[in-house]
């Protein structure tokens, strides 16, 4: 190799040498002008997030349980109740006591000797009168322990008596005011006398349809009901409405001789035939001059009842039942 050669290889390879010794670690300024400059960047981080808790913040929201407060509402529904433990009853009824010399008086389901007694109430008792009846010989009565029912009007002196409200027997029976009377006949066959009150029903024809009475004869209208239990039997007294009435023939009319609206009186007691409980109600009618006569029968029911195999009143599988019997004396 040349020195010419030589001389510039040399030449070439101390330059090498210089520059990468300039860019070490070693070089006195230049590095560190280079580190300095990304280190601006990094300040601005500290602004932009720390600021951002401002919408953490916001538990403003966290601190409405106000709401949670307001247990008011659920106070509400003790006003109403107390409304129902003072009784309305003294506030339009009139003010009365019991007066008897037999010291006690019976107080019954219902406006009549024939309802059942529900308790004796000593002489002296002071009572409210609700209602009275249209004849005005009986009180609906409530005792100050709160015990209802009807006591003869003659045994209760009361300030007022044209105070008292009066209702009617369909009105009482409707509202409840009146029980069930005790049975005051005792059951018994049916006799030839004896009018069923739906004899033209199909099913009865044969036996009862059709009868003629000689004039003066006393005739009875009869009906009964059945069921499998006592209890679905007194169910049924309970909550059967009849409407029976006797009409007569005038020319081609048929006009109201007697409606029956009394025949809770005419009432049997139980009695079994079989597998059945039965009840029975005889009407008598007396003796009939001579003409034509219909009986004209329905049942309704205040609510819904059973017989062990059916269904009657509302909802039920029949919600009345009705017929008529047609029969002559003459």
């Amino acid at each position: 190799m040349s020195r010419r050669l030589r001389f510039v290889t040399g030449f070439a390879l101390l330059a090498a040498t210089f520059l990468i010794g300039s860019c070490g670690l070693n070089a006195p300024t230049f590095p560190t002008r280079v580190v300095s400059v990304p280190t601006v960047p990094t300040n601005t981080l500290a602004p932009v997030l720390t600021k951002t808790p401002r919408f953490t913040a916001t538990p403003i929201p966290t601190n409405t349980p106000i709401p949670t407060n307001t247990p008011a509402p659920t106070e509400t529904p003790n006003i109403p109740t107390l409304t129902l433990t003072p009784s309305p009853v003294p506030t339009v009824a009139v003010r009365g006591a019991v007066t008897n010399a037999q010291k006690t008086v019976n107080l019954r389901s219902g406006p009549g000797q024939t309802f059942n007694p529900i308790r004796t109430v000593n002489a002296g008792t002071l009572l409210f009168v609700l209602n009275q009846t249209e004849d005005g010989q009986w009180f609906r009565v409530v005792l100050e322990d709160g015990t209802q029912g009807w006591m003869l009007a003659s045994l209760v002196t009361v300030d007022n008596k044209a105070a008292i409200p009066t209702q009617t027997a369909a009105q009482l029976v409707q509202g409840g005011a009146v029980g069930t009377p005790l049975a005051t006949l005792r059951p018994r066959a049916a006799t030839r006398t004896d009018v069923l009150a739906y004899c033209d029903l199909p099913t009865f024809q044969r036996t009862y349809a059709g009868r003629t009475y000689a004039p003066g004869t006393p005739v009875t209208v009869f009906w009964s009901w059945f069921a499998r239990t006592q209890a679905q039997v007194q169910d049924h007294i309970d909550a059967a409405r009849y409407e029976v009435k006797v009409e007569k023939k005038e020319g081609t009319q048929w006009a109201t001789f007697r409606p029956l609206t009394d025949y809770a009186q005419f009432r049997t007691g139980l009695t079994r035939d079989g597998s059945n409980w039965l009840v029975y109600w005889y009407y008598p009618l007396g003796a009939l001059q001579t003409g034509e006569y219909r009986v004209s029968y329905k049942v309704t029911w205040s609510r819904r009842i059973e017989d062990g195999q059916k269904s009657f009143g509302p909802g039920g599988q029949e919600e009345l039942n009705a017929g008529t019997c047609e029969f002559i004396v003459k």
